[in-house]
């Protein structure tokens, strides 16, 4: 019976740390193409959502935004964007978008 209670206590805080550590996905995306010469700018952009309902509209916008504000030319190319989801609970979700580029 003993050996019953600190099995299923373990089994417990295990899964406790599993589900409280949340979970991690990955998207990556290439908007455009091109190598050359130029600076590279980088930028990070996050928000929250819930239920997997809200997702932040504008996020991606805003870190291309924050792209454009580092180069004084406007002109952007080889730009990359990596989503990062960290989940919750399924309720709330954590979206990170990184973006990086090469300003002419």
């Amino acid at each position: 019976m003993k050996t019953l209670a600190v099995w299923l206590a373990r089994t417990l805080t295990i899964a406790a740390c599993l589900v409280a550590s949340g979970c991690v996905f990955l998207h990556s995306s290439a908007i455009s193409e091109g190598t050359g010469a130029g600076n590279r700018v980088t930028a990070e952009h996050s928000d929250y959502g819930l239920l997997h309902l809200t997702a932040p509209a504008t996020l991606t916008s805003d870190a291309n935004t924050a792209l454009l504000q580092q180069c004084q030319s406007g002109m952007l190319s080889n730009v990359q964007t990596e989503l990062s989801m960290r989940d919750w609970f399924l309720i709330v979700q954590y979206y990170t978008v990184t973006t990086t580029a090469v300003c002419r």
